[in-house]
């Protein structure tokens, strides 16, 4: 939501990498060539299977009970409400204020209607409205024959940047420029096992890009994603999930493979497709109030997109010692470590790790070079979602992130 670095609060140093490619290399290397090549084989038969299966759930599957995991009483059934005021001040946005909220379970459907509102005296704002049916927390681990989700989102970011395209891109801090998005994204989900998930999602984004100036030499009119554009994606994933909880896990792991393929119809103007596979562990190392958290993600593009849509390395989500979007390409790896604590009552603490790079192509890959950061952060658990603040570092400064939920 909010990432800030504020003057008094940067500080740089230098990592130097070696250049010890070797056996080890070549062998990730041609490993995830297979792994790619695989998934752009079965890329359009997944998403064929995943819609047939789909469409043999029940028609009134929104409101059939859902299946518990341990076979004894249905989920849900419990009205809940979360909120959380928010105060803030940055000298970049001024005062800023609004409020996180999410109601479960108010209509007896096991939904629920996540809202976030977010402005500031100059001008910055995020409006983000989520509807589940069922809920996402209610549904993890168990059966459902058809699950909607509905997300309207709008930002504008004040201050945005952009780098250039490259693990090697310079850095800059003078050169910054107003961006907002609207979002639609519509989702429908069917869990044939307890663990075994399937989804079709509908996205459409517009981008608007403007206030840079063409002196800068960096983004130019020119620059796919600079100005105004629109795009319009289809995808499907598979998901195999054991963890013990969507909102905090502490147990399970996670396996998902999302395939999406951006189309040029009605207004929109691109045509790209991207696979992301990912993977990520949870284990309990004494008992629930210590775990430790694990993920890899890799994710390739190909074909013409914005840069706002291309792999990158750098925000809250992925890399958190950097700059939002500061690495961009075609394809990407992170790998982040997490040891999550408990401090007092409902606060908690993580202590984290972040590494990765982008490549213009799959068969680019290697060891050298890699992006890393490290940090520490707090967790204020609410009863339906995570409070997050993180401070992560790395050779390029220190970075600070507000948002909500685990990273992963």
């Amino acid at each position: 939501m909010l990432n800030r670095e504020p003057q008094s609060l940067r500080w740089y140093h230098t990592i130097k990498t070696g250049n010890n490619s070797g056996f080890a290399a070549h062998i990730i290397n041609q490993l995830l060539i297979e792994i790619m090549a695989m998934i752009e084989n079965i890329k359009n038969f997944s998403m064929v299977l995943v819609i047939f299966l789909l469409m043999t759930g029940s028609g009134n599957a929104l409101s059939q009970e859902l299946d518990s995991d341990d076979g004894t009483e249905p989920k849900g059934h419990k009205k809940s409400i979360s909120v959380l005021p928010i105060i803030m001040y940055d000298s970049d946005i001024g005062f800023g204020f609004g409020v996180k909220g999410v109601a479960k379970n108010y209509c007896r459907r096991n939904e629920s209607f996540d809202v976030m509102l977010f402005g500031s005296t100059k001008g910055e704002q995020q409006y983000v409205l989520t509807f589940s049916i069922p809920d996402f927390e209610i549904r993890q681990g168990t059966i459902y024959p058809l699950a909607l989700d509905l997300k309207i989102e709008f930002d504008k970011l004040l201050k945005s940047n952009f780098f250039g395209i490259g693990n090697e891109a310079k850095n800059n801090d003078d050169y910054q420029f107003p961006r907002e998005l609207l979002k639609f994204q519509m989702a429908v989900s069917r869990a044939f096992t307890h663990s075994f998930v399937g989804e079709l999602t509908f996205r459409y984004t517009h981008y608007s890009v403007y206030g840079y100036d063409l002196g800068w030499q960096t983004i130019t009119d020119q620059t796919p994603g600079a100005g105004q554009t629109e795009v319009t994606i289809f995808s499907t994933s598979c998901r195999y999930d054991t963890r013990d909880s969507w909102i905090h896990p502490c147990q399970g792991f996670k396996l998902e493979l999302k395939v999406e393929q951006a189309l040029k119809v009605l207004t929109t103007d691109w045509d790209f497709n991207k696979v992301r596979l990912e993977f990520s562990i949870y284990r309990k190392l004494i008992s629930r109030n210590h775990i430790f958290a694990f993920r890899w993600w890799m994710q390739h593009l190909q074909g013409n997109a914005p840069y706002q849509e291309l792999s990158k390395i750098g925000d809250s989500w992925t890399a958190r010692g950097y700059k939002a979007d500061r690495f961009l390409d075609n394809t990407m790896t992170l790998t982040s470590v997490e040891y999550r604590f408990h401090i007092y009552k409902k606060l908690g603490g993580v202590l984290f790790a972040d590494a990765g790079r982008v490549w213009p192509k799959v068969e680019k890959f290697n060891i050298n070079n890699w992006h890393r950061n490290w940090g520490v952060g707090f967790r204020y658990y609410l009863e339906n979602f995570v409070t997050r603040f993180d401070v992560g570092t790395s050779n390029e400064g220190t970075r600070l992130f507000f948002n909500f939920g685990h990273v992963f």
